[in-house]
């Protein structure tokens, strides 16, 4: 079962960024889905691992294309994207040392994360660029 579904309202009308979006959800039940399976340290590890790989490709591609497009929030929209990358990095240390407990709470965090980011912040380039 998934924990967050993609829906047509969270599209931005650009066909890279929406298949990425779509990946990024993918990831997120992936995540949700070994929480829910008590799954092993190595598999979490493994989704944990595309995650930062994600969010490091994703951010990328989308900050080019604001960059290139001139659009004016650039800067408050890479300062939001340098957050989530420390928080996952941060994830991902802390659940190396062991000082992690992969929850539910962690979900909820980046499916929060992702869905207000998307919905609101993604959404003011729509069209822009």
């Amino acid at each position: 079962m998934d924990y967050i579904r993609w829906k047509d309202d969270y599209s931005v009308d650009i066909a890279t960024i929406d298949d990425q979006h779509k990946e990024l959800f993918r990831l997120i039940n992936a995540f949700y889905s070994n929480i829910m399976n008590k799954s092993n340290k190595e598999a979490m590890w493994k989704v944990i691992e595309e995650l930062e790989t994600y969010v490091y490709s994703h951010f990328a591609t989308e900050e080019a294309l604001m960059l290139k497009a001139n659009y004016p929030n650039y800067n408050s929209h890479k300062a939001e994207h340098e957050s989530f990358k420390e928080k996952v990095i941060d994830f991902k240390k802390r659940y190396n040392e062991g000082r992690l407990l992969l929850s539910i709470e962690v979900t909820r965090f980046i499916k929060d994360w992702i869905t207000v980011h998307i919905m609101q912040t993604d959404h003011q380039y729509k069209g822009k660029i």
